[in-house]
């Protein structure tokens, strides 16, 4: 196992070649619109802060919880109790959005409103039907 991580972290950016247009447009609209956009990542610190170089629209939320610094993944609830303690927010009016169905189930037990992420078009209805604007 401990291969398989090493493997990913040297080469996570050959399986992440650039980022996707579609979703960052809505990332962007939502905080243009005031939106307090937070995020939740099982990224490794360094890791991060190297996709964060390559794609700067990571760096354009309010902050982020960062699974490798508090010792946490999602899908357990303690890093969701973590994320609302971290940024004080109200886990029935947070939305969070992931494509692993794990981790979005892992949120609704943790209180959250929750949506599976299987491309922008889907997410751009999802979050309409919810009543948000991007």
């Amino acid at each position: 196992k401990s291969s398989h991580i090493r493997a990913f972290r040297q080469n996570w950016n050959l399986m992440v070649p650039h980022s996707y247009d579609d979703s960052v447009a809505i990332l962007r609209g939502l905080i243009a619109e005031g939106n307090d956009v937070t995020m939740l990542t099982n990224f490794a610190s360094d890791t991060l802060r190297e996709a964060q170089g390559r794609f700067p629209f990571l760096t354009e939320s309010r902050g982020v919880t960062v699974s490798g610094d508090i010792r946490m993944l999602k899908p357990d609830r303690e890093i969701y109790e973590h994320h609302v303690a971290s940024f004080d927010l109200d886990p029935a009016a947070t939305l969070f959005i992931d494509d692993s169905p794990a981790n979005v189930e892992g949120a609704k037990a943790a209180g959250w409103q929750a949506v599976h992420f299987t491309g922008a078009p889907k997410l751009a209805d999802d979050l309409r039907s919810l009543g948000l604007s991007f």
